[in-house]
């Protein structure tokens, strides 16, 4: 019963919505490769690999378009050594046409032995820094507030929750990121409004069956929502073959496809690529996006790390 009143009062969180009547559009970046690196997503799965597992993420979006989206991560989490505690360090930068943002973001996970698994609760705060280039920008209307032909920059906090349980071939999650609605620049529209930071909020779901010696399947799915954008997500169909490759398909609401695979080159290091082509306006003309991925885990424990991975 308390393990539950816990559960609930960390959940509590993710009612929360902002009654102001402003309208948000998708601020987070995109990710392909999310279920290899699920710390990109929700600060609960600091210390899930039972190792200290570094991970760094290039992304390239719409390559065909100039100044769309490109992202940089570079995230080292693991467990301590009693393993009930997990932390995790981020950094993220994020640059869409005239602005750029770069994050530091530490995260805290707690975990509770249930049954086969663990339930993880976590914690995640920091701070971005936005820039824009206002130059960078043609203007309709030359007296628009935002005309002002220099560079300003915003200091934004941000705070994220989520829960994670998982098993050895399972895992359920919920997070929610960017609690804290701060402002996003040191401009005003003609209006008073402030451009701020939204909460996004993420299901994601993973289930891995052994089909043979030499194959796993290992479908998942994740769920996005956000104040002034439609819901959407991802179905994803991955297979593991004799513990050295992945290779799958995902197929997003948004009408895109993804091809990604990942080679296990040693038990510690992996490296990822997925490619992304999208059926929308948008995507016929912006060509397709690229993400590539490299991780190593650290067993600074010793500890027994299952393999194949099924997180």
């Amino acid at each position: 019963m308390k393990k539950i009143i816990i559960l609930i009062l960390f959940c509590f969180p993710f009612l929360w919505t902002n009654n102001s009547g402003k309208v948000f559009a998708q601020q987070d970046p995109q990710y392909s490769q999310y279920m290899f690196n699920q710390m990109v997503l929700n600060p609960a799965y600091a210390g899930s690999k039972e190792a200290i597992n570094a991970v760094a993420l290039y992304r390239t979006q719409w390559t065909g378009i100039d100044g769309a989206p490109t992202t940089q991560t570079l995230s080292v989490h693991g467990p301590m050594k009693k393993k009930k505690v997990g932390l995790g360090f981020a950094v993220v930068a994020d640059q869409i046409g005239p602005k750029k943002s770069i994050g530091g973001l530490f995260s805290y996970s707690y975990r509770l032995p249930i049954k086969n698994g663990w339930l993880a609760m976590g914690l995640r705060a920091g701070v971005y820094n936005f820039t824009y280039n206002w130059a960078k920008i043609d203007y309709k209307d030359q007296a628009d507030v935002y005309n002002t032909q220099n560079t300003t920059s915003q200091i934004v906090p941000t705070a994220d929750a989520g829960i994670y349980y998982y098993t050895n071939t399972f895992y359920i999650g919920a997070s929610a990121t960017h609690l804290y609605n701060g402002r996003l620049t040191s401009v005003s529209n003609a209006n008073g409004d402030d451009a701020m930071l939204s909460p996004h909020y993420f299901i994601t779901l993973g289930k891995a069956w052994s089909l043979n010696d030499n194959l796993i399947f290992n479908p998942s799915f994740v769920i996005k929502s956000t104040k002034g954008a439609p819901i959407n997500g991802d179905v994803n169909f991955s297979f593991l073959m004799k513990q050295k490759i992945w290779a799958g398909l995902s197929f997003r609401s948004s009408r895109a496809m993804v091809v990604y695979a990942q080679i296990l080159i040693t038990d510690r290091l992996k490296f990822g690529y997925a490619l992304d082509v999208s059926g929308s306006k948008i995507g016929k003309v912006g060509g397709g996006s690229h993400e590539v991925m490299l991780g190593y885990d650290f067993n600074i424990y010793k500890s027994k790390i299952i393999s194949p991975r099924y997180l």
